[in-house]
């Protein structure tokens, strides 16, 4: 009765031997050589406007050259804005103050000192419109702020100095409990004015302020290349440019602020640059083996992924049912020698269809994840990998449905991350489970 279920269904795959049938009547075969072919590309162009995530800084990698993250953003009115409220104030100081996603919120060390540099775009950004890690918008040529030798310091709490108790020889540090840990870059004067010199009809909406100012470049210096990314909290007003002013009335000091924030409606850019030189990277883009490379990498932020070929799939043996399908991937362990490096927790597979669009591996599923995990070789030592169960995908390529003609790519394609990994690929030897990908195949002949 189950074979005849198997051979009528047209999809027979067995997910789960169950409690209550006899398997061992059940004849299993195994098959581990059908060809696994991968290359290095360059990564497809994903959304990077709207994050709320901004990822800040740079890396250099022996593998993967050098990496920049920079983020381009606007600044829109916040609350308690009266027409011409900054009118008959004296300006005491403007700063970008970008809190910290959370407290693990880096990518590397992050303790070699950087530059961060903040620029004026001088380039209309519109909202609602699609940007991508590439686009650049031109800014003027002097920058408005820069915060020399900048480590994050991502336990650390905000202090101000209390005006009060700054009297005489000495001030006193007081902390502020409502500020989470933050960077702080001080603005220039001459833009702190242009924000109290904004006119009345830029602060009735933020439509208006945008085109009055168009936005910030938030970049670091790419002379001074640091070990890692830090990663700020652009959602919910809480990046803001906070402009302190004062008024004199009877000679009371009435200190004031006012910030201009992020949110969902202006535009939030993550804009990625990849300068891979003479790495091995660069060597494996643009020399790519098509028998297969040996190695291959797979890096975020709009770097780059892998081209899978599985160009033996369909010499499995016809009219079977697939019990299991696993692609499986090992990973260049010397790169955990820094645990602040971390791979991906995980891959994704796409297909590529007969029109060479890029579609999910297989629909309503999940098949197409790949999570990192250890397995055992023949020497029993254990070895990281990332595992695909492809078993639905599998029986779909043998059923006809889908054709396998153009292949695969595999990816970690995040605009907010700057992971990376690399994978092995070398079958020389076959004993070395950890050195070469597998697709490994249970199946069962059906009548």
């Amino acid at each position: 009765m189950l074979l005849f279920h198997l051979s009528a269904c047209k999809d027979p795959v067995v997910t789960d031997v169950g409690n209550t049938l006899n398997f061992q009547n059940i004849n299993l075969f195994h098959a581990d050589t059908c060809a696994v072919v991968i290359n290095t590309v360059a990564d497809r162009q994903l959304i990077s406007s709207g994050v709320t995530t901004g990822a800040l800084g740079s890396m250099n990698d022996v593998f993967f050259g050098n990496t920049f993250a920079s983020i381009y953003a606007q600044f829109l009115l916040g609350p308690g804005v009266p027409s011409g409220s900054f009118v008959g104030n004296v300006l005491d100081s403007a700063v970008l103050i970008m809190p910290y996603q959370s407290l693990t919120s880096k990518y590397g060390r992050c303790d070699k000192p950087i530059d961060v540099v903040v620029y004026q775009v001088s380039q209309s950004m519109v909202p609602g419109v699609t940007y991508y890690p590439n686009d650049v918008f031109q800014v003027y040529g002097q920058p408005v702020g820069i915060r020399t030798n900048f480590v994050p310091d991502l336990n650390d709490s905000v202090y101000f100095t209390d005006p009060y108790h700054a009297q005489g020889s000495g001030s006193t540090q007081i902390p502020y409990d409502a500020q989470s840990p933050m960077l702080r870059v001080r603005l220039t004067d001459a833009f702190a004015n242009q924000l109290m010199n904004t006119p009345d009809s830029a602060l009735q909406a933020s439509l208006t302020f945008i085109n009055y100012l168009q936005g910030l470049y938030i970049t670091t210096n790419p002379s001074k290349v640091g070990d890692g990314l830090v990663f700020f909290n652009l959602g919910n007003g809480s990046c803001n440019i906070s402009l302190y002013y004062h008024s004199t009335t009877g000679g009371v000091l009435d200190t004031s602020v006012y910030q201009f924030q992020t949110n969902s409606y202006g535009v939030t850019v993550n804009h990625w640059d990849h300068y891979y030189g003479n790495t091995l990277v660069q060597k494996a883009l643009t020399n790519p083996n098509p028998n297969g490379d040996k190695i291959a990498y797979v890096q975020s932020g709009a770097g780059t992924k892998l081209k899978v070929k599985l160009p033996t799939l369909k010499n499995l043996p016809q009219n079977i049912g697939i019990t299991k399908a696993e692609l499986i991937m090992p990973i260049l362990d010397t790169l955990l020698a820094d645990p602040s490096y971390p791979p991906p927790s995980a891959l994704v597979m796409y297909r590529i269809d007969d029109t060479l669009g890029v579609d999910a591996l297989n629909s309503n599923n999940y098949s197409g994840i790949g999570s990192l995990t250890t397995r055992v070789d023949n020497n029993n030592n254990s070895y990281l990998c990332y595992v695909f169960n492809i078993t639905e995908y599998v029986q779909r390529v043998l059923n006809g449905y889908y054709s396998n003609n153009n292949g695969y790519y595999i990816g970690y394609s995040y605009t907010t991350n700057p992971n990376r990994v690399i994978i092995l690929n070398d079958p020389s030897d076959r004993t070395k489970l950890s050195k070469y990908c597998q697709l490994k195949i249970t199946y069962t002949k059906l009548q």
